[in-house]
């Protein structure tokens, strides 16, 4: 009687067991939402979708030149595209190959386009410092990026403006 009061115990003990492990596995299955590492933009991923005439300066007073240096670019467009996820593909500094990357909103109403993974205003993030219906104007956040890329003008090419109205 004994030795059947034992396993009786041992077999109600390794049912216990296996009910906690059970409940333990349910609820920690599934790791915990990530944070969200930004803002919403105040900007759309579909304003800046297309074909761009692309440029760039590092003196303001060359601005103007380098608009028209970008609008005569046209015939060798930067074509960002629409990523899988809402963002925008396009180039990180010293990237052969294109990625998606997320549009960010910061405080002051910013907005920046980087990794997806980095917070707003990181190093591999440009800042949108200027927006039209036809072109827009970035400045990389890390200062060797920008002396090296300077500021960099994007002129819709044209057709594209006129497509654009049409849609919205």
């Amino acid at each position: 009687m004994g030795r059947d009061l034992r396993l009786g115990k041992l077999a109600a003990l390794g049912a216990a067991c296996l009910g906690l492990a059970g409940c333990n596995s349910l609820s920690s299955s599934s790791p915990p939402p990530a944070a969200n590492l930004y803002a919403a933009p105040s900007l759309s991923a579909n304003q800046f979708v297309g074909p761009w005439g692309l440029a760039s300066y590092h003196n303001e007073a060359d601005r103007a030149r380098t608009e028209k240096e970008a609008k005569a670019q046209c015939n060798r467009p930067y074509v960002i595209g629409k990523g899988p996820n809402g963002g925008l593909v396009m180039h990180l500094a010293d990237q052969a190959t294109p990625s998606e990357l997320a549009l960010k909103g910061a405080e002051g109403g910013r907005t920046y386009i980087g990794p997806t993974n980095e917070p707003a205003g990181g190093a591999d993030d440009r800042e949108v410092v200027d927006v039209s219906a036809d072109s827009f104007t970035t400045r990389w956040v890390d200062p060797d990026t920008a002396q090296r890329y300077g500021t960099m003008i994007y002129v819709r090419c044209a057709g594209e403006a006129k497509e654009k109205a049409k849609k919205t």
